[in-house]
């Protein structure tokens, strides 16, 4: 089987080559990956891809928390955990929501892809914008050019958040079985391999240097940028938290659909999560690391 990757430029991009049958795997906001499912999308979860990892970014005037009264916050998609971990940090400072709390000073919350984000609070003459939450490395780059700092990061909201998972149309599940078991395989290897040069970036590993490489070229920053942005987000190679955890799709799912009211109620995840994948790929490392 033959992989051709490319980003996306929205998630909304992303729904419509799934639909459309452009797009046949996809790393995926949990959430929006949920609502997909639940709407009617052929698709299945695979694996958790990385846990945590977001920040809030803020230019240099916004101080503290209530400075956001009155002002806009930037969120990748309204199905995103990002939405849901500034809809918890607002109520949580007791900071009013726009749309739920009609009448006092509020803080509105906007959709925005996650590579415009910088541009546009960086070119917001009157300071409407107060803030943006976006993954790393998006974001990272303005810090230092523009005088954006980082208020907070994700994992001090919520320790191991779930993020982003590896969905497939259900088509390959039944046709390219084998292939998938080795894309998991190379993901689980390439993470293994990037943390090890995390950890010891004098290694001289040619394979490590190359996934960074690509992974700068993938998204048009350059190899320190990427390297910072991992070192920040503290995200690490950790194989338990790759494993589909019901649990924690329940918490989203039942957070976004009664507290917030933005995801369907009564959504049904039956046949989404197909872990044996991942499953299979971890009992075959812990095997190798066993015989070595």
């Amino acid at each position: 089987m033959d992989v051709i990757s490319f980003a996306m430029c929205s998630w909304e991009q992303m729904e419509k080559g799934f639909d459309c049958g452009d797009i046949n795997a996809a790393f995926m906001d949990i959430a929006q990956a949920m609502y997909l499912f639940d709407k009617g999308l052929s698709i299945a979860m695979l694996m958790f891809t990385h846990r945590a990892g977001s920040r809030i970014i803020v230019p240099g005037q916004i101080l503290r928390l209530a400075n956001l009264k009155g002002k806009s916050v930037l969120i990748p998609h309204r199905f995103s955990i990002q939405h849901m971990l500034v809809h918890r940090l607002l109520t949580t400072g007791k900071l009013a929501i726009a749309g739920e709390n009609d009448g006092q000073e509020y803080v509105s919350i906007e959709a925005v892809p996650c590579s415009l984000m910088p541009e546009m609070t960086s070119a917001d003459p009157d300071g409407d914008i107060a803030a943006f939450i976006c993954p790393g490395p998006f974001g990272d780059t303005e810090i230092e050019k523009k005088g954006f700092r980082h208020l907070l990061i994700s994992r001090d909201l919520w320790k191991d958040h779930p993020g982003s998972v590896f969905v497939v149309h259900q088509d390959l599940i039944n046709t390219k079985d084998q292939s998938l078991g080795l894309m998991v395989r190379c993901l689980l290897d390439g993470a293994r391999q990037l943390d090890r040069y995390m950890s010891s970036p004098d290694t001289g590993e040619k394979e490590i240097h190359d996934i960074q490489k690509v992974a700068a070229a993938f998204l048009s920053l350059s190899e320190d940028q990427i390297q910072k942005s991992l070192k920040t987000s503290g995200i690490a190679y950790t194989p338990k938290l790759l494993l589909p955890d019901m649990n924690i799709l329940n918490i989203v799912l039942d957070y976004m659909s009664t507290t917030m009211q933005v995801m369907p109620a009564g959504a049904d995840l039956d046949g989404f999560v197909r872990p044996e994948f991942i499953h299979s790929a971890l009992s075959e490392n812990l095997a190798l690391e066993n015989r070595n």
